[in-house]
């Protein structure tokens, strides 16, 4: 995207997500402002969202953006919490419904729910959570170590911090299986893609 279309990008966006969310972005912007050559603040700093009633945390360095769920495109043969793609600007982005991926029954709420999406090794990847909540400054000496797992589907736990309630910090590069990220490679970009010839 060229710079002049950001702010006409942006504006689109926020018109089209709900009061609390926009509040939450604008607060997310707000404390980004802040971190301009300022690494180690930066790292302390987690966007937190609501997903199975619980409060989950994510480092705003695997943040790209955070949009309104758009008709999602299924695909065949994936995961069932792999829900399919979306088109944002050139790029298909693959969705993972966060619910699913825990364990939960899907639920959808197209006016509340919405799709962060993040950078996955070096991979964009939608995630649908059920509502951004705040961003959050968690310092290192704040954070837990979880309970250890006898296997590794929920490797993706990387801390627990006590606030008013408890925070489960996630490492988004874990959120996947070596399988499915994958196939998440094998997605091209839409200009990469090409008609398919009769």
């Amino acid at each position: 995207m060229q710079n002049y279309d950001m702010p006409q990008e942006i504006a689109s966006q926020l018109s089209s997500l709900s009061t609390e969310q926009v509040e939450a972005v604008r607060e997310y912007l707000q404390e980004l402002s802040f971190l301009d050559g300022d690494e180690p603040e930066k790292n302390s700093k987690y966007l937190t969202f609501m997903c199975c009633a619980q409060v989950f945390g994510i480092g705003i360095g695997q943040v790209i953006q955070i949009i309104r769920i758009p008709p999602i495109t299924p695909l065949p043969d994936c995961s069932s919490y792999m829900k399919g793609v979306i088109a944002v600007r050139d790029e298909m982005i693959p969705v993972m419904d966060l619910r699913t991926r825990l364990g939960k029954d899907t639920e959808v709420d197209c006016n509340k729910n919405c799709i962060v999406i993040i950078t996955v090794q070096g991979r964009s990847i939608g995630m649908i959570v059920d509502s951004i909540s705040n961003v959050e400054t968690i310092l290192p000496e704040e954070i837990c170590q979880p309970p250890q797992q006898d296997n590794c589907k929920a490797n993706y736990l990387i801390g627990i911090v006590k606030r008013e309630t408890v925070i489960l910090l996630v490492d988004a590069d874990h959120l996947l299986t070596a399988r499915v990220f994958e196939g998440v490679l094998d997605l091209p970009n839409i200009q990469t893609m090409r008609p398919i010839e009769a």
